[in-house]
């Protein structure tokens, strides 16, 4: 699955406080994706952005101190986490499914 661009109409920027009230209303799931490059900040930073642009992801980061650990949450009711894995190597990176959170 190509990752699909989120409208902003369809999720429009939210304040930290209000994101937990806003993800109330989906199914979210966290993966943990397992990066097989070497990024550097610049490149962490594109693969976040990335996978944040794409339909159903909700939000993208890498664990500090882990910079080989992605995770990604995501609405279960329009992704499977095979989808997120697709995501992340359409930025040509090698990666695997870790599992759920």
């Amino acid at each position: 699955m190509q990752c699909l661009k989120r409208s902003t109409a369809e999720y429009p920027p939210v304040d930290e406080t209000e994101k937990e009230v806003v993800m109330g209303n989906i199914h979210q799931v966290e993966v943990v994706v397992h990066v097989d490059d070497a990024l550097n900040e610049g490149q962490k930073a594109e693969m976040v952005k990335h996978l944040r642009e794409c339909e159903g992801v909700e939000d993208a980061r890498f664990t500090p101190g882990r910079d080989h650990l992605l995770l990604v949450d995501y609405d279960r009711d329009r992704l499977q986490s095979k989808d997120v894995l697709g995501y992340v190597r359409e930025t040509r990176t090698g990666a695997e499914l870790v599992g759920p959170m």
